[in-house]
Order: structure tokens, then sequence, then C-alpha cells
């Protein structure tokens, strides 16, 4: 799951409902498995002891330097994880692509426009 991410921060309010998506995805990334997968990824974490219920983000900074900011309260942990695999496989296509030479912005790559019958 850290794989593509070089900062991870998760902020909640303890006892909010809304948080636990969360506060789950603080505990699969703060994981020694997860660790393991990038060492270098920081995990940082704050619990807003006087937020608001339904306040609870993830702020993720992918190894791109693209920065996304998770408000969590209605979103389950597996979404959270399939926003981070999504990013990660747009950008290891990106290598793939860059290592093939294939630029998909080059006007000879592009489809032509469709024909409307």
């Amino acid at each position: 799951m850290l794989k593509h991410l070089k900062r991870v921060f998760v902020q909640f309010t303890p006892g909010d409902a809304k948080a636990a998506s969360a506060r789950e995805l603080l505990q699969r990334v703060s994981s020694n498995h997860a660790k393991r997968s990038n060492p270098g990824c920081v995990v940082e974490f704050k619990v807003d002891e006087d937020g608001s219920a339904g306040k609870a983000f993830v702020d993720l900074t992918f190894t791109d330097n693209e920065q996304r900011r998770v408000h969590t309260k209605e979103l389950s942990v597996e979404d959270v994880a399939r926003l981070i695999e999504q990013k990660a496989g747009e950008m290891e296509m990106r290598t793939v692509m860059k290592e093939v030479g294939y630029d998909p912005w080059r006007p000879e790559n592009r489809l032509p426009p469709s024909k409307s019958a």
C-alpha cells in the first residue's frame, strides 16, 4: 500500500464513528508489512481531541509529489485503499509508457475524432 507514497498523515477525533476508515487506514499503514513495502514513507497522525465529528481526513503525498487530501467520513477504508491503488496504477502505467517511448499527448498518438452518424 505504501510503495508509491512518500507521506501519509491521518487526523481524526477520538470516538467519532465517521472516523472509522481513517483509524483503520492508520492501522494498515502502520503495520510491519506496510512499512517493509516502503521504509522511506513517513506515517504521521494527529488525534484531534478538540475536533468535531465528521472531520477526519487523510493527506497523501505520492512519490511523484502529487498531494491529495481525502475526507473519510463517507468512505470505507477499502475506498481509500482503492484510491491509493488507482493512483499507483496510473504512476506505473506512466513509467511503462515512458520506458517504451510512448507519449499519449503527442498529436500523432491521439485517436482521430469520432464521426457521429
